[in-house]
């Protein structure tokens, strides 16, 4: 009994002994010393210069400022709590990365099971850690509004990886930036106001185990964004999940919307507001239009294809295109979260529901008048009514209208017919020359169809279109007919230069529509003289300022035309030999420049060929070429005179050919 006393008195000098040696020898060499407070540490991490090299080898700050360290949430622990692995100070080797698991191991747990782990985990350089989210010596918990997790700063802090586009789409995530969209939407603007039980990041996706939306447990996967929703909108989410919309999506109908199908991801907009797509507004074309204007869907779940057309052909439809904020619209009648089959009894379309649906607006409404078809009629014999009538009315429009309109064609022939008799038997000159009038209706009748066919291809729901379509002016074919009237409009171009520069009439018709100083001078005194402010129009020349400006944007025009036409026709050919650009910018030419050019012809050239006054019933010049003496001295004066006194006897000849024209009783040469 005794040994064993000594044996242990001598056991525990020994352990005293040792540990006072090893205190020693800490106190002698100051290089082993171990780390035993955040003081030791600050020797060198407290200073601001502090620097050394990261994994890449790039120099980094290693500053660690004292006040971070006091305000943190881990104030009171020391830096080898979290840094384990520094045994020394000052420590020679770099030290491993902070696992915050070993304290933390749940929240770690939740982490690595998320995407955001999962990645990490697998090496993604772009995986945020611990740190990347709550800071490194300075964190703070999340109600602490300095915290980068708190509610008002986690789009920030999310932003630093989603508010990148190139982040987004290096890892295929669908939305762009989902962070600008959630900044503009109604969550942030409340947490801006102070509100703070608005959504945030968090709230959504989830703090640490945050899952793609493709996994059946994340918290925005389809069939659980309803409920992820209800957690603040609990009414509403117990509204929907009882509806007909909510039901269908608990069963796993993958087309059924959920919340963020009508009311949008992390833009959401307050329903007051014009951009909200459930705005009174824009619910009945924007939200519910994207599937029930869907005939897939429609015949996929046994719908009508009409519902959305018949509701905007209504009074309620037309009525919100108008600007109504009264009228109905989707919601009105078929309710918001609550939407139930009209079968149901829930159902505000219900029959037994519907005196009291229609009479929110309509008060006294009783059976007969909700029995008005507000999408369709509603029985067998209605429907044939419906269908009698509109083909009487069809019947009576194509009847009368034609009639009217065969009766006013006669008359404006008769018109063309006597102003014809009128022209050929009066003294004229020839103003267009057999070839000139070719040129005319090889360019009229090109034109027209290039209009007519190039159009049907930009607005393919036109009624015209739909017309021609229905006589089998099919895409193929009007392909054809579009590109043969371009090439000869092409042609006749190439024509026209040649026969301006290679023949004596041609040279002498440049000649005559070459601008000079007196086209400005006329347009200013035609236009002072239409405003009363001169008692007299200036004479003009063969052609006028109106005729010389049209000449030369029909030359612009078709250069235009005819240039990103041939590129559009031939989109292979052109992309190699100028890039992938010219062939979107050749359709803008292509265009706009049809655009502009129909208007001018539209707005210009038939205002002064067929409805300018003096021309009743139509200018007859593009027809027969000529044009009488008295209506030549009228309307290009200037032209008249110098035809008389000034030009060569062959050159008035060209155009007085039988020298039919008299001269001018009085002709001042000063004039």
């Amino acid at each position: 009994m005794k040994k064993a006393k000594r044996f242990g008195t001598v056991l525990a000098l020994g352990f005293i002994v040792a540990l006072a040696t090893i205190l020693f020898i800490n106190h002698s060499d100051h290089s082993f010393v171990q780390a035993q407070s955040n003081q030791d540490c600050l020797e060198c991490h407290g200073d601001p210069e502090f620097t050394g090299e990261n994994e890449q080898g790039k120099e980094v700050s290693l500053y660690v400022s004292v006040d971070s360290l006091k305000n943190s949430v881990h104030a009171g622990l020391s830096c080898t709590d979290c840094h384990s692995d520094v045994k020394e100070s000052p420590h020679e080797e770099r030290p491993k990365k902070v696992s915050c698991a070993q304290c933390h191991d749940d929240i770690y747990q939740d982490y690595a099971r998320g995407a955001h782990g999962k990645a990490f985990l697998k090496g993604d350089k772009d995986a945020p850690s611990c740190a990347n989210c709550h800071g490194s010596h300075n964190i703070h918990p999340s109600d602490n509004p300095y915290s980068p997790t708190s509610k008002l700063n986690q789009p920030k802090t999310c932003g630093k990886c989603h508010g990148d586009p190139a982040f987004n789409k290096r890892h295929h995530i669908p939305v762009s930036d989902p962070t600008q969209a959630y900044m503009h939407g109604i969550h942030n603007r409340m947490l801006q106001e102070g509100k703070k039980n608005a959504a945030t990041c968090s709230d959504c996706h989830g703090a640490h185990k945050i899952l793609l939306a493709s996994k059946t447990g994340s918290k925005i996967n389809s069939k659980n964004i309803p409920k992820t929703c209800g957690k603040c909108h609990n009414k509403e989410y117990k509204e929907f999940i009882s509806s007909i919309h909510g039901e269908a999506l608990l069963k796993g109908v993958d087309d059924a919307p959920n919340c963020t199908d009508c009311h949008g991801e992390h833009s959401v907009q307050a329903v007051s507001s014009k951009k909200s797509p459930v705005n009174s507004r824009n619910v009945a074309q924007q939200t519910c239009a994207r599937c029930h204007a869907n005939e897939t869907l429609n015949s996929k779940f046994g719908m009508p294809n009409d519902r959305v057309l018949t509701y905007e052909n209504s009074y309620h439809g037309l009525a919100i295109k108008g600007g109504s904020k009264i009228a109905a619209n989707c919601t009105s009648c078929h309710g918001v979260h609550n939407i139930y089959p009209s079968w149901d009894p829930r159902s505000t379309v219900n029959k037994n529901n519907l005196n009291r649906t229609c009479g929110q607006c309509h008060p006294g409404a009783k059976e007969r008048f909700t029995s008005i078809p507000v999408h369709q009629p509603r029985s067998a014999a209605l429907a044939k009514a419906a269908d009698i009538i509109t083909k009487i009315y069809i019947i009576l429009i194509i009847s009368v209208i034609g009639s009217m309109f065969l009766h006013n064609f006669l008359i404006w022939l008769q018109a063309v017919i006597r102003k014809y008799k009128k022209v050929t038997g009066e003294p004229s000159i020839t103003r267009f020359d057999k070839n000139m009038i070719i040129q005319h209706l090889l360019l009229f009748l090109s034109f027209t169809t290039l209009v007519i066919t190039g159009f049907a291809l930009k607005f393919p729901d036109a009624f015209w279109v739909k017309f021609l379509h229905s006589i089998g002016l099919h895409e193929a074919l009007r392909a054809v007919i579009h590109r043969s009237a371009g090439t000869i409009l092409i042609l006749t171009s190439f024509y026209h230069l040649f026969w301006i520069f290679f023949s004596r009439r041609g040279r002498l018709e440049l000649r005559y529509m070459i601008p000079v100083l007196k086209d400005v001078t006329d347009a200013a005194y035609s236009v002072e003289y239409y405003l009363g402010l001169r008692k007299m129009k200036p004479e003009y020349d063969k052609y006028d300022y109106t005729e010389k400006a049209e000449y030369w944007a029909l030359i612009w025009g078709t250069a235009v035309m005819g240039t990103s036409g041939l590129i559009l026709w031939f989109p292979v050919f052109s992309a190699n030999l100028f890039g992938g650009w010219i062939v979107p910018i050749a359709l803008l030419f292509h265009y706009f420049e049809a655009i502009l050019a129909t208007l001018a012809i539209l707005v210009w050239h038939f205002f002064f060929v067929i409805f300018h006054p003096s021309e009743y019933p139509m200018s007859l010049v593009s027809i027969t070429g000529k044009m009488p003496c008295e209506e030549c001295k009228k309307h290009h004066g200037y032209w008249y005179r110098k035809l008389m006194y000034k030009e060569p006897e062959e050159v008035r000849a060209l155009f007085d050919e039988k020298g039919e024209c008299e001269e001018l009783e009085e002709y001042d040469e000063e004039s």
